[in-house]
């Protein structure tokens, strides 16, 4: 059991070290471990972000506690949580030391400048099998024939609308989702 607990510590402290961007930015690290260790399936990380979104607390803070929690109970929940706090907070309070001496350097900003396109691609990258695995039958990823689930894409589609457009809060949009697929598999 120790052992799954230092994996648990060293996968989430690697997540909050390079997590860049929020919450998001944690899924591909999640997906990784998804993949590497089957510490939950597909399902189980898309019921995660659900959670997560409707829970108060940051989203990438929650989903370690929530993965923590079914690998390993309540202490493997402790250990996740506190791995992926761990790094930001020391980055954070070296930043906050370093700030007034490095608010100009141009080397920083453009760091800065590179990493938002390469968390945009990774959540994009993530959110396209998310959706693959969502609006389809197919639970292996990007497996072919295709078998959609219509009540799924039309439920996205009326739900990315006022998300999109309209910025609606998340916990409105998942709450939505909630009773939608309540009415769509009654009908």
């Amino acid at each position: 059991m120790l052992k799954l607990y230092l994996l648990l510590y060293y996968e989430f402290f690697k997540t909050g070290l390079f997590a860049i961007g929020g919450g998001y930015a944690a899924l591909p690290f999640l997906y990784y471990m998804q993949s590497s260790h089957n510490w939950f399936d597909m399902d189980e990380l898309t019921n995660m972000i659900a959670v997560s979104n409707i829970t108060p607390g940051p989203i990438g803070i929650n989903m370690a506690t929530y993965t923590g929690y079914t690998t390993a109970g309540i202490f493997g929940s402790i250990i996740s949580t506190t791995a992926i706090i761990t790094a930001p907070f020391i980055i954070a309070i070296i930043i906050m030391k370093l700030i007034n001496k490095f608010k100009s350097c141009k080397e920083i900003n453009y760091i800065f400048n590179g990493l938002r396109p390469a968390s945009c691609a990774l959540l994009i990258s993530i959110g396209l099998k998310l959706l693959y695995q969502t609006i389809t039958y197919n639970k292996e990823e990007w497996s072919f024939p295709v078998q959609f689930d219509y009540n799924a894409i039309i439920l996205f589609l009326i739900l990315i609308l006022p998300f999109t457009f309209m910025k609606k809060r998340p916990f409105i949009v998942i709450l939505a989702g909630a009773v939608g697929g309540i009415i769509l598999k009654n009908i």
